[in-house]
C-alpha cells in the first residue's frame, strides 16, 4: 500500500518535470521512507491530542526515534508491522501507569543493556560506518543517563522497550 502510494507520487512528480527530476525508482524509494516515517508520527501525535497527553506522547515519540537511531534494534520484515509496532510503542507509555520509585531500576537495566548491546542490528539497515558504533553506544548510554536526572516514567518505558528490542536479531545484517 505504502509503496503503491510512493510510486503514484513519484510518477506524478516525474510527469510534472521529466528533465529536472531523478528516476521514478529513486523517488519511490525516498518517498517510501518518508511516508513510512510520517504515518506513525502523525498517528502517534493524534493519539496524544485525543487523549490530552500530547506533550508526553511527543516526548515518547522523540525518545523512541532518537534511541532507535543510535541503538538499533529489531527490524520487522513488513512496513505495516513496523508502523504498527512504532505506533503502539510510542503511543502507549504516556498512558500506562509506571511507579515513580521503579524509574531508577528501569534506568539501571536500560543503561546496562545499552552499554553492552547497543548498537544492535545496524549492519545492513543504516549507512553508519562501524567506526562510529562506539560513539552510538555512548550516545545511547547518555540518553538513558539523562533520565536519572529527569526521572520520567515515560522515558524509562521507552528505554526498556528499546533495550528489549536489542536482544532480537534479524536475518539480514547483524
Amino acid at each position: 500500500m505504502i509503496e503503491a502510494w510512493a510510486e503514484r507520487m513519484a510518477v506524478s512528480i516525474k510527469r510534472s518535470n521529466e528533465q529536472e527530476t531523478i528516476s521514478v525508482a529513486v523517488m519511490k524509494y525516498a518517498l517510501t521512507i518518508v511516508i513510512n516515517f510520517l504515518i506513525p508520527c502523525v498517528l502517534v501525535m493524534l493519539v496524544g491530542v485525543i487523549s490530552g497527553r500530547f506533550s508526553e506522547t511527543l516526548l515518547s515519540l522523540c525518545a523512541l526515534v532518537a534511541m532507535r537511531a543510535v541503538s538499533g534494534g529489531y527490524h520487522f520484515n513488513s512496513m505495516v508491522a513496523c508502523i504498527g509496532a512504532t505506533i503502539v510503542v510510542a503511543a502507549a507509555p504516556p498512558h500506562i501507569p509506571f511507579p515513580q520509585e521503579w524509574v531508577v531500576y528501569g534506568n539501571v537495566v536500560s543503561l546496562a543493556v545499552m552499554a553492552v548491546w547497543a548498537p544492535a542490528n545496524i549492519k545492513g539497515y543504516a549507512r553508519m560506518p562501524e567506526k562510529y558504533f562506539p560513539l552510538m553506544r555512548g550516545v545511547a548510554v547518555a540518553l538513558v543517563g539523562c533520565n536519572f536526572i529527569i526521572q520520567s516514567p515515560t522515558l524509562v518505558m521507552i528505554f526498556l522497550i528499546q533495550s528489549f528490542s536489542l536482544f532480537f536479531t534479524n536475518k539480514k545484517g547483524g
